[in-house]
């Protein structure tokens, strides 16, 4: 059974996401663009979805600080969830199309989306908690790190200076 905390975080989760979309649409800017998404491609919501979950974290963090026994166990627990938290919403949002196929209309699919992300954010809850019990040595450190990092370049080059050329569901143009 899921546990009542697991609801909050996730509703919690759900609310910053929609701030970091909302905020940009009202207050278009470079600055807002580097954590929230700029337009509806999947890849500007997982990008929010990550800063969503460093967001909610800290904001957690801050009202919970004292009751934290260990801050390193707490902290990587959050950036692995972070990391995976894309990844996670990737693979719910596609079970859709995936087994039916498009949505019939386009209130439909926000509320889905909607939907998409409260479960992704019930899920970061439950790994967060299932990944506070790994003991978190020096290369799972060094790891997460590097994908950390490498998550952040991604979403500012692929925000700010160009797309990839390669995407996930089109074949390479040199085939």
């Amino acid at each position: 059974m899921v546990q009542p905390a697991l609801y909050w975080k996730a509703l919690g989760f759900w609310a910053v996401f929609m701030v970091l979309y909302l905020v940009y649409k009202r207050f278009p800017n470079r600055v807002f663009a580097i954590f929230c998404g700029i337009h509806e491609s999947n890849f500007q919501h997982y990008k929010s979805a990550f800063y969503s979950w460093i967001f909610l974290n800290v904001i957690e963090y801050a009202l919970e600080h004292k009751n934290i026994a260990d801050f390193e166990t707490y902290f990587y627990s959050r950036m692995a969830t972070a990391i995976l938290l894309p990844w996670v919403i990737f693979i719910l949002w596609y079970a859709v199309p995936a087994f039916y196929g498009k949505l019939p209309n386009i209130p439909l699919e926000v509320v889905y989306a909607n939907v998409i992300t409260v479960v992704a954010g019930i899920f970061g809850a439950i790994f967060e908690r299932g990944l506070a019990q790994v003991q978190y040595f020096t290369e799972l450190k060094a790891a997460l790190w590097i994908l950390f990092l490498l998550s952040i370049a991604h979403y500012l080059i692929f925000t700010f200076v160009k797309l990839p050329w390669a995407d996930v569901f089109v074949e390479p143009d040199w085939k």
